[in-house]
């Protein structure tokens, strides 16, 4: 199978054109870096935080909330094998072969790999909240069995976005370039193995998450909210006082609202341009110059803090634990102090 040439830095060298290692970053560059550091620490603040949360007490340790940790574990680790080398550091080539392999790997695999990560866990969280709203007895008496899927689950959200990531280098559409910042690409079918691959990929890290997860959503919108009906219609014929879980039950229908809607806001706009770069390029190639791809995906990165702060607040003993940790350190802080 024949592939394009793979550059070498070191040629380059020879030929004193430092310029191919030691590049000057452009205005707009350094303005990335600007916004994807305030990016990368938002993330690493939120997720962390939630992180010490739920790990700090066993009784925020329940399922559901393991599958949260594990989402905010995947936010944490994209900001550090991704943003902090790819927007913020921007690695290029090297005359070493692991920063050119890593360099290679950054915008394919690796991105990949924790977009479908993070987007596979938040298909977790709502397939988990939707066996608790619509299987209830179910669900709270499977304790033992709960386990056994929530593992698998987490098996399934780390191991097969990682395996599918590679799949162009194992097929051999892909080629490692060792001493240059390049991937190799096959020459035999080059043109329709890169849009098969670019059309996978949205479907893989968008739609079908996208589809699972909205379609979960409704689901239990509309079990809450018969819910909610039947309660109304009951309490107005029988005058009888209002339950408890009525409130919960409504409260599930605002928390599924804001959820989806932040979710399709933040990623729906980087996604429908991918597709139509894929479909045709001509459409999009006028806005290159405003580097429109670059915004929404900075944009649709934001899911990594929003995600956190949306799960935390609408999870009662999440909240409840929050607001414990803050209570306890601000009467802390207002201790008067002993001489």
């Amino acid at each position: 199978m024949k592939y394009t040439y793979c550059l070498d830095v070191r040629y380059f060298l020879k030929l004193n054109l430092t310029s191919i290692i030691h590049r000057q970053r452009t205005p707009f560059e350094n303005t990335l870096t600007i916004t994807w550091s305030i990016l990368a620490f938002a993330i690493l603040a939120s997720n962390l935080f939630l992180l010490g949360i739920i790990c700090s007490k066993r009784a925020s340790q329940a399922n559901s909330n393991i599958l949260i940790a594990s989402l905010c574990t995947a936010n944490v680790l994209y900001v550090i094998f991704y943003i902090l080398p790819a927007k913020i550091i921007i690695i290029g080539n090297s005359v070493h072969p692991i920063v050119n392999i890593y360099c290679q790997l950054l915008s394919s695999v690796i991105l990949f790999a924790f977009m479908c990560c993070i987007n596979f866990h938040i298909c977790a969280v709502s397939l988990e909240k939707f066996l608790a709203v619509t299987s209830p007895f179910w669900y709270n008496h499977v304790d033992r069995c709960k386990s056994t899927i929530v593992a698998s689950i987490l098996v399934l959200c780390w191991i097969l976005p990682i395996v599918v990531a590679f799949i162009p280098l194992i097929i051999g559409w892909w080629r490692i370039c060792p001493n240059f910042c390049s991937l190799s690409e096959s020459l035999e079918n080059r043109k329709l193995s890169l849009q098969a691959w670019h059309i996978f990929w949205s479907i893989l890290t968008f739609l079908l998450p996208a589809i699972i997860t909205v379609t979960l959503y409704i689901r239990i919108f509309l079990a809450a909210k018969g819910y909610v009906t039947r309660v109304q219609s009951a309490v107005q014929t029988s005058n009888l006082s209002i339950p408890s879980s009525f409130h919960s039950s409504w409260k599930a229908i605002k928390t599924v609202m804001i959820i989806v809607g932040v979710y399709l806001v933040l990623q729906m706009p980087y996604n429908i341009y991918q597709i139509i770069n894929i479909i045709d390029k001509s459409l999009t190639r006028k806005l290159r110059g405003y580097y429109v791809r670059d915004w929404l995906f900075y944009f649709a990165s934001w899911n990594s803090v929003a995600s956190p702060i949306i799960y935390g607040y609408f999870k009662r003993n999440l909240r409840n634990r929050i607001a414990s940790v803050i209570l306890k350190r601000h009467s802390a802080s207002e201790r008067p102090r002993t001489v």
